[in-house]
C-alpha cells in the first residue's frame, strides 16, 4: 500500500514539473512572439497583452505615456514594448527599458557611459534603480557624435500625438526657438515624434491644460506626483476638476 502511495505521489511530481515545464515555454514563446510591439485586437486588455508578451501592465503604461495611468487602448493602436528603439539621428536613440537592464550595461552596449546617460535623463536619482518600460535618451559617445547636451534645470514633457513644437511651445508660453535652445538634438524643428522627450526652457514654469488632461497625465508628463502638483496649485480644490485652457504650476 506505502509504496503504491509513493508511486503515485513521484508520478504527481512529474506531471506537475511536466506542466510547469510546458507553461513556461508557452509563456517564452509568447513574449518572443510580440517583438518590440504589439497591435491591439479586438478584446485586449492591457492585463491580456501584459500576460501574452512577458510584461507588466505597469511597464505598457511607461512605454506607451499617451495612455497614462489608465487601461484605455483601441483595436489598431500600436504598443511599444520594453526593448523597443525609438528613432535616432544617428547620434542619440530613446531605449524602453527591458527587464533586467541596467545602466552599466545600457551603456556597453550603445557605446555611451553611466554618467551621460544620467545627465541625459534627470528623472533618475538612482544609479541602480531604472524601470522596465521606462524611456531613457542615449547619447553615443562614438567619435564625431556630438557631447550630450548639459543637464537643464527645467522639466522634460512627453511629445503626444498631434504635438508641434510651436503647440508645445504655447503649451508653456514660451518660443520654439526656446525650446530648440535647450534641445540641440533637434536638427529639424518640424520633425519630433510621439513619446520624445523635450527639454522645456528652466523658466517655465507653467503648463496649460488640453483637452483629455487629468492631473495624473500630467504629472506622468513632467515626472511628479499629483499630490505634488496639487501642492503647487491650491486653487484645484478637486484633482478630478480641472479643464481645457486652465493653467497650472508644474514646477
Amino acid at each position: 500500500m506505502e509504496v503504491s502511495m509513493n508511486k503515485k505521489l513521484i508520478q504527481s511530481f512529474a506531471i506537475a514539473a511536466m506542466l510547469l515545464a510546458m507553461f513556461a515555454t508557452t509563456s517564452s514563446a509568447f513574449a518572443a512572439s510580440c517583438g518590440t510591439s504589439v497591435t491591439v485586437v479586438s478584446g485586449d486588455t492591457l492585463r491580456k497583452i501584459a500576460d501574452r508578451c512577458g510584461t507588466t501592465v505597469s511597464a505598457l503604461q511607461r512605454a506607451n505615456p499617451e495612455i497614462g495611468n489608465g487601461d484605455l487602448i483601441y483595436p489598431g493602436q500600436v504598443l511599444l514594448l520594453p526593448g523597443s528603439i525609438l528613432g535616432t539621428d544617428g547620434s542619440y536613440l530613446i531605449y524602453i527599458v527591458a527587464r533586467g537592464d541596467a545602466l552599466k550595461a545600457l551603456a556597453a552596449r550603445f557605446g555611451s557611459t553611466v554618467e551621460s546617460i544620467m545627465a541625459s535623463n534627470p528623472g533618475i536619482s538612482n544609479v541602480n534603480l531604472i524601470y522596465e518600460g521606462q524611456r531613457l535618451t542615449i547619447y553615443t559617445t562614438i567619435p564625431g557624435n556630438p557631447p550630450p547636451p548639459p543637464p537643464h534645470t527645467g522639466q522634460s514633457y512627453y511629445v503626444q500625438n498631434g504635438d508641434t513644437l510651436r503647440f508645445i511651445a504655447a503649451k508653456f508660453g514660451t518660443t520654439v526657438d526656446a525650446v530648440l535652445k535647450v534641445n540641440p538634438n533637434i536638427s529639424n524643428p518640424n520633425v519630433i515624434y510621439v513619446g520624445q522627450a523635450i527639454s522645456i526652457p528652466a523658466g517655465v514654469t507653467t503648463y496649460v491644460i488640453q483637452k483629455g488632461d487629468t492631473l495624473r497625465i500630467i504629472a506622468n508628463k513632467f515626472g511628479t506626483t499629483v499630490d505634488a502638483l496639487l501642492a503647487l496649485n491650491p486653487k484645484i480644490s478637486n484633482p478630478n476638476v480641472i479643464y481645457i485652457g486652465q493653467v497650472i504650476t508644474v514646477r
